[in-house]
């Protein structure tokens, strides 16, 4: 089984250096979102991201993007990740990022998953989330059951202990508060560790 895994809320050079010496991870998150612990400057990023090799796609994880944010900093990145846009609104951001988008759905219940049906055609990816975004809470995995796309990603509330549960549901992997000691804190063990699971799947 080839997991394709996206660790989000990368703020530190450690970190990045621990992913790649180890290998596993495909995609990383930066986060731009003040009420985040692992919201980051522009400046922050430039420099986080200036160092990751071209094999790992770097993603901007964005809440209700202006677009004028977006301008500044569209070089850095290859994909956006965005919560709370409406499908004209992300149609408008890909015109002018020439970016991917991968576009996250929060979900509450089970009628929530439907929303996914007014992006296709405009984004190039799906995440689905649960409703607290970035605090490790999940949500009903049942729910994704019947859903018609494939090659989304699932994040919420996974950990080292339900990967394998997870990751039969989908190979597309998005982790961060798990591989936490602190809110923002990223422990380089816990990295490891979830990395090395990863690649034993």
């Amino acid at each position: 089984m080839s997991i394709e895994l996206k660790i989000c809320g990368i703020n530190s050079q450690k970190i990045i250096n621990t992913i790649i010496k180890k290998g596993g991870c495909k995609y990383l998150g930066f986060v731009f979102y003040p009420n985040s612990p692992r919201n980051l400057s522009i400046e922050q990023s430039k420099k986080l991201t200036s160092i990751i090799p071209d094999k790992i796609k770097k993603v901007a994880v964005l809440v209700k993007p202006e677009i004028t944010f977006i301008e500044k900093i569209k070089s850095q990145f290859d994909y956006f990740q965005v919560y709370d846009l409406s499908p004209l609104k992300v149609k408008k951001l890909k015109q002018i990022s020439k970016k991917k988008v991968i576009q996250a759905i929060k979900i509450r219940n089970k009628e929530d998953i439907n929303i996914y049906k007014k992006y296709i055609g405009i984004v190039d990816e799906f995440l689905f989330d649960s409703s607290a975004m970035e605090k490790s809470y999940s949500f009903n995995w049942d729910y994704l059951k019947n859903i018609k796309i494939k090659g989304w990603f699932l994040a919420g509330g996974i950990n080292i202990n339900n990967i394998d549960k997870a990751s039969k549901i989908s190979q597309k992997i998005d982790i961060s508060s798990a591989l936490e000691d602190n809110p923002g804190e990223k422990s380089e063990k816990k990295v490891f560790d979830f990395l090395e699971k990863i690649q034993k799947l």
